[in-house]
């Protein structure tokens, strides 16, 4: 009897360890946030080893370095009007950051190498808020490491091969159930916690260069498999019919990405860049937790390729200063009665501004991004208590403010 009860507390455990447009962080450079991160067809910054690590291969200078962060102030409304349920997130300042260096060996070989944060979120509701059997609070965050080897046989043509090794943590925390409590009223909740994630991937990247005002760029990351085999489960305000504490094992994928892009310059000073990325959350069927001595759970995702559409433009006013502008709109992977309160993904339109001030070898990047998401009334159906499956309905709007900046050296 008491492991059918736990087992029934622990199937709706987890609905998922993550948020934040699907949870990809769009955020690894200044200068290419400025103009709707378009960046894998503009070539030659340091910023190419993440974007484009190909287009290192168009550089100038045999070395470059560039360094950055992005504090992410961000905020999630949900309201249920039929219950007249209000709340809103009060999220932590995010902080991605990114550093790239890459390196001239010979007029056919480059070398690229970047650290960045490319998937992670922080969210954060109230503790016992109307949504806690779903979550209370969520932290994701991923840092890559990628190693690229680049190979350029002739003046408009590079490839490159790069390999990706990614560690990162995850900390979640929800209530039990609606009703549980311990002997003082107080209500049940579970922390789940994975410091040790760790995972392996690769990239191939392709950059054309047919004449100065045109070029072209594709880039491919795989997937990579953050997975813990030593997460730690802590029961809070415990019945006393479970246990205090347990160990887990589970996996969470950091999708595959693509991305085509076009650059052309219709006048010496002016640089527009085009991009069509495509997101592979598919791969993101169900999340499944493996305990130690608590029934093993699984939670159905089926998430569904998104698509992120950017343009943007670069000016030079002169020698020392070139200002830009962008815009990109991005789509939810969540479907329809999947939308839970852990993972407030929406479509989004995304404006942004930014500028790089030149000093001689050293540049200053600043920028600041603007996003809106549409509002979605949706719910979560998969949540089983009893005998019975409640819906989570709402409707959600959100917004962020995102300044970026950053340093680059060429020498």
């Amino acid at each position: 009897m008491k492991k059918s009860i736990i087992l029934l507390m622990l199937s709706v455990l987890i609905p998922a360890t993550a948020k934040a447009g699907g949870y990809r962080v769009a955020l690894q450079g200044a200068r290419m946030l400025g103009m709707a991160h378009a960046g894998s067809a503009v070539f030659g910054g340091a910023e190419s080893a993440f974007f484009n690590p190909a287009g290192i291969g168009f550089g100038t200078g045999d070395n470059a370095f560039a360094l950055g962060v992005s504090p992410v102030i961000s905020k999630v409304k949900y309201q249920n009007a039929q219950n007249l349920w209000t709340a809103q997130t009060h999220n932590p300042v995010g902080t991605p950051v990114y550093a790239y260096y890459t390196h001239k060996i010979s007029d056919v070989f480059y070398l690229g190498l970047a650290l960045y944060t490319p998937f992670g979120s922080t969210v954060k509701w109230d503790k016992d808020w109307v949504g806690s059997h779903l979550v209370n609070e969520i932290s994701l965050r991923a840092f890559f490491f990628q190693p690229s080897f680049v190979i350029k046989p002739s003046d408009y043509f590079s490839i490159a091969v790069s390999f990706i090794a990614a560690s990162g943590s995850i900390s979640y925390n929800k209530n039990i159930n609606r009703f549980m409590t311990d002997g003082q009223g107080n209500r049940t909740d579970i922390t789940l916690e994975a410091k040790d994630a760790a995972g392996a991937g690769f990239g191939i990247s392709v950059a054309i260069r047919p004449s100065e005002k045109v070029s072209l760029g594709f880039n491919y990351r795989s997937t990579v498999w953050l997975r813990s085999r030593y997460g730690v489960a802590t029961i809070n305000d415990n019945p006393g019919f479970l246990p205090e504490h347990d160990h887990f094992s589970a996996a969470l994928p950091m999708p595959a990405e693509m991305s085509l892009g076009l650059a052309f310059r219709p006048i010496d000073k002016l640089l527009i860049t085009m991009e069509l990325d495509e997101v592979f959350w598919s791969v993101y069927k169900s999340l499944d937790i493996d305990f130690g001595h608590l029934p093993d759970t699984r939670m159905a995702k089926n998430w569904e390729n998104s698509f992120t559409y950017r343009i943007g433009a670069e000016y030079t006013l002169n020698e020392h200063l070139q200002v830009r502008a962008g815009y990109y709109y991005d789509e939810s992977p969540i479907p329809a009665t999947y939308f839970a309160p852990d993972t407030p993904s929406l479509d989004s339109n995304n404006w942004t501004f930014g500028f790089t001030y030149k000093m001689g070898k050293l540049s200053v990047d600043a920028a600041l991004l603007y996003k809106t998401e549409k509002e979605r009334s949706d719910s979560y159906d998969y949540y089983i208590e009893g005998m019975s499956a409640p819906r989570f309905s709402g409707s959600y709007v959100a917004n962020a403010i995102v300044p970026s900046f950053g340093i680059q050296y060429q020498f």
